[in-house]
């Protein structure tokens, strides 16, 4: 009876073993059947719809175009990504969508010049442009201080691939500028029609009696001699009476 157990025991186990290896080995047989009807996806990255049809073609895969956008860096009509990448496994006729590069975005650019800054960011703004580099220059005209007096790319180029705009502002006319001269012991009447000429206007004037001075006369001034002005400054000066 121990004997015929066994014996039973031995084939079951035998019978085991035999269906797990067949199991195994349909396994094995449905992947390297289901494995060799994919096919790797290939790179379609900056190839033409036609280029990229054709690819896939070889491949037995199938092209979709999936949506547009526009790049600064692709050209217009070639592929900017695809989905999936590059070696991914497909099945046979299976489709590889696509994004379509419309080329760089190209906007109209708005004429600043003659603009404040605040109107300039306005109008850049209600283009999609952003406001770049800003810088300033004194103009040798009368030309307004904060006013804009050119930009980077001029509106001349009629479209921007770039979204900033860089401006130069004037900071108003440049002054001329003066050593202070020595006016103690002058006549106040002459130094003021000096100033005129120049472009100095006379700031506060004191009075002060001191005996045997001519009336008129400087006796004191600021900014002191040998100081740089420049022109619209105000020169104080201290008179004798």
């Amino acid at each position: 009876m121990q004997e015929k157990l066994m014996g039973w025991i031995r084939w079951v186990f035998l019978a085991s073993i035999l269906l797990v290896a067949g199991f195994l080995s349909c396994l094995t047989a449905m992947r390297y059947a289901i494995r060799g009807s994919e096919v790797a996806v290939p790179n379609l990255a900056g190839k033409t719809l036609p280029e990229a049809a054709q690819v896939l073609g070889a491949s037995t895969l199938q092209l979709k175009v999936d949506s547009h956008r526009y790049h600064g860096s692709v050209t217009k009509d070639r592929i900017v990504a695809q989905i999936p990448g590059e070696g991914f496994r497909l099945k046979r006729h299976s489709n590889v969508r696509v994004v379509v590069s419309l080329g760089a975005k190209r906007i109209p650019i708005p004429d600043l010049k003659g603009e404040t800054l605040r109107a300039g960011q306005i109008l850049l703004l209600r283009r999609g442009l952003a406001l770049g580099m800003i810088s300033t220059i004194s103009s040798s005209d009368d030309q307004e201080s904060g006013r804009i007096m050119a930009q980077d790319p001029e509106p001349e180029s009629q479209f921007a691939q770039s979204p900033q705009i860089n401006l130069l502002l004037s900071s108003g006319k440049r002054r001329r500028e003066y050593l202070m001269p020595d006016l103690t012991g002058k006549s106040s009447h002459e130094v003021v029609a000096q100033f005129a000429g120049l472009g100095l206007n006379l700031g506060s004037v004191h009075y002060q009696s001191i005996p045997g001075v001519e009336k008129d006369t400087i006796l004191r001034q600021f900014p002191l001699s040998g100081s740089k002005v420049a022109e619209g400054s105000a020169i104080d000066i201290e008179v004798c009476q």
